[in-house]
């Protein structure tokens, strides 16, 4: 019966380290932005519409119901 031998890596067997490149911008990323920014000045312009419109005057099931 042989006895396994056991070997250790090396830092020589190791591959060597190098520095990532950063990736080029995606040319798309300033139009995914001006998006996301309109998407929102929509929705503030939506919401402030919706806050100042005057109430709408119930009809009178719903004041009876309301008032009980």
């Amino acid at each position: 019966m042989t006895s396994p031998t056991m070997t250790s890596q090396t830092f020589a067997a190791l591959p060597p380290m190098t520095m990532e490149t950063s990736n080029p911008v995606n040319p798309l990323k300033s139009v995914l932005v001006m998006v996301f920014a309109l998407k929102i000045v929509v929705a503030a312009f939506l919401i402030a519409t919706v806050s100042l419109a005057p109430p709408v005057s119930a009809g009178l099931p719903y004041t009876t119901v309301a008032s009980n």
